[in-house]
């Protein structure tokens, strides 16, 4: 009796287990997708900007003489300690990418919104790179807890045009995916945090999109899914890099909505989906989908590229450390 019932166990946990190891697996095989890769090693010239991906939405702008980060996290703690510790930024893995990736002329660190997977480094990052931080009262106050001074700090002003070399950013407000997991769409961070912090320390803080000018040329960074109806009728861009995760779990109505609200109102030519990859996972080769549990990323991927194929727009997928040139 007793064996049967210690047979039964056993078989009820490794049942459990492999619920949860499929849950949290990779939500599809990323390299299906591997016709899309963009991978320029080149160094940007006449007028090119080269962007460098690091996984959700951290991207590096380089025109040769300027460059600008957009989030800049990468520490990427792994899912256990993200959900059980305090946590801290790896300062180690910065300094070694800020010098593997020459990003010694950032002059401006611009924070889509203060969660801990696009707003965790920001401090650490613009001490590093001597660069401003751009950013909500919640990003701000995330730079002052890591020591930033008030001279380095700048706080966004809506539809405000940022001058850094031959760059222009204007601030576009925007608004986070919905629903939030975290119920924590608005709430503001009005005080310093100082890091060791838990996840749930670093809430939403509000949402921003970003249109990058250089010359005659324009770039869209929009990282979540998600629209504001009419927001985009007066722009325009060359590229899009727009958030994808998710999208799938959504009605095909919303769907078509989210996709007619912002590529179809930018009209570009090349999208770059962002914020698709399991950014719980180091990255130690090619970044992975997001876990089952959160999102079905083939599903995501082939939408926007069914649309962007009929609407004969260039679709692009950028890999860890992987860069496209524009231009």
């Amino acid at each position: 009796m007793k064996k049967n019932i210690l047979i039964v166990l056993v078989v009820l946990i490794a049942a459990v287990l492999g619920g949860v190891f499929y849950m949290l697996s990779p939500s599809g095989d990323i390299e299906k997708y591997q016709k899309f890769y963009a991978d320029d090693t080149s160094v940007p010239t006449n007028g090119q900007v080269k962007a460098t991906f690091f996984g959700v939405s951290t991207l590096l702008f380089d025109d040769g003489e300027t460059q600008l980060l957009i989030d800049g996290f990468f520490t990427r703690p792994p899912f256990l300690k993200l959900i059980t510790s305090a946590l801290s930024t790896d300062t180690a893995l910065i300094d070694g990418l800020v010098s593997r990736y020459k990003m010694d002329r950032v002059k401006g660190i611009f924070a889509t919104h203060s969660h801990y997977d696009h707003a965790f480094d920001v401090a650490y990052d613009a001490k590093k790179m001597n660069a401003t931080l751009y950013g909500s009262v919640s990003t701000l106050n995330i730079g002052r807890g890591g020591g930033l001074k008030e001279e380095q700090l700048h706080l966004f002003v809506p539809y405000e045009e940022i001058r850094l070399g031959k760059f222009t950013v204007q601030i576009i407000p925007s608004i986070h995916s919905s629903p939030s997991a975290l119920k924590d769409s608005g709430v503001v961070i009005k005080e310093p945090i100082r890091q060791p912090v838990k996840m749930k320390d670093y809430p939403e803080g509000g949402s921003f999109d970003f249109l990058i000018k250089h010359n005659d040329h324009r770039i869209y960074i929009k990282p979540s899914p998600n629209y504001i109806e009419g927001a985009l009728d007066t722009l325009k861009a060359d590229v899009c890099f727009i958030g994808i995760g998710t999208i799938s779990k959504k009605e095909p109505a919303w769907q078509n909505k989210y996709y007619e609200q912002t590529i179809g109102k930018l009209h570009p030519k090349i999208v770059v989906p962002l914020h698709w990859d399991d950014f719980t996972r180091p990255i130690r080769g090619s970044l992975e989908m997001l876990p089952r549990f959160v999102a079905n990323t083939p599903k995501d991927f082939d939408f926007i590229i069914q649309k962007t194929n009929s609407d004969k727009i260039d679709f692009k997928l950028l890999q860890a450390y992987k860069s496209i040139v524009l231009f």
